[in-house]
């Protein structure tokens, strides 16, 4: 039973794997943008940055902890990442507490978010108005950050895909926080599974700050993963120009989108 638990908690959590890089700068009019046009300029200021990142170091602590069938257990594991031309490279450094959990779950997770690092898994995962519904409904101050507030649907689901609420910052259009769920179960044995991913600005880069995902299982239990993103050391970015090009095709393509009846033809004032 253990070892069940171990991998329907695993299955739970593979939708977690990896970060997003996001962000942008545009002014606005007296009316801003609508929801497609916020994820489009998001969107364009995520690959200039993905792109201006070249290398950074830091070390993340995951932590899981599980009540249910067989007890309560927790583990933790300390592990170093080096990014490099938009690849991951992941070593453990420590693991204490529980070892199926630390081999069964811990483990498979860092392997799967090397995985999610790959180009197809990240297109996958993109938040854009053509993968997505996407919906303006509001405005927040978060920690001293205007954003807008979206709620997302998927247009397809897929393990890959979620449904939620997005908070993005006016000022720069980057993603500050992720609160949601799988568009689909990872498993049957999963009932319900839920995430909030929190980002942090590092000089120019928006990067993760602390993920927590809960998995509850049919067969009763509950499994919570934290992950720790730790302090960032940024030490090598390349400078380049923004796609205006790229942005200006991707707005044109959202009003499109907007007159054919797809997405949010919401405008609110500021």
């Amino acid at each position: 039973m253990r070892h069940l638990a171990g991998g329907l908690v695993f299955r739970g959590f593979m939708f977690l794997a990896s970060g997003l890089f996001v962000g942008s700068a545009w002014g606005q009019g007296p009316v801003g943008p609508t929801a497609d046009e916020i994820v489009v300029r998001m969107m364009a200021k995520n690959a200039e940055r993905q792109a201006a990142l070249a290398h950074y170091e830091a070390e993340r602590t995951y932590r899981l902890e599980y009540k249910g069938t067989g007890g309560a257990h927790s583990a933790e594991m300390v592990v170093d990442v080096d990014y490099s031309d938009a690849q991951k490279h992941m070593t453990i450094v420590s693991e204490a507490g529980s070892k199926m959990i630390c081999e069964r779950v811990l483990r498979k997770l860092v392997e799967s978010e090397q995985e999610a690092s790959q180009r197809a898994n990240r297109m996958q995962m993109m938040l854009s108005p053509e993968n997505y519904r996407i919906e303006r409904v509001g405005q927040k101050s978060m920690d001293g950050v205007r954003t807008w507030v979206l709620d997302v649907s998927p247009k397809v689901e897929s393990k890959f895909t979620y449904r939620g609420r997005v908070w993005v910052s006016e000022d720069d259009y980057a993603m500050v926080r992720v609160l949601g769920e799988p568009a689909k179960n990872p498993s049957w044995w999963i009932n319900h599974a839920s995430f909030d991913w929190h980002y942090a600005r590092r000089g120019q880069f928006w990067l993760p700050e602390r993920n927590v995902a809960v998995s509850h299982v049919r067969i009763g239990g509950e499994a919570t993963l934290t992950i720790d993103y730790g302090e960032y050391q940024v030490v090598a970015t390349r400078t380049i120009k923004p796609e205006a090009d790229t942005v200006s095709a991707g707005l044109r393509t959202a009003r499109v989108g907007l007159i054919a009846g797809e997405g949010s033809g919401e405008h609110l004032r500021r």
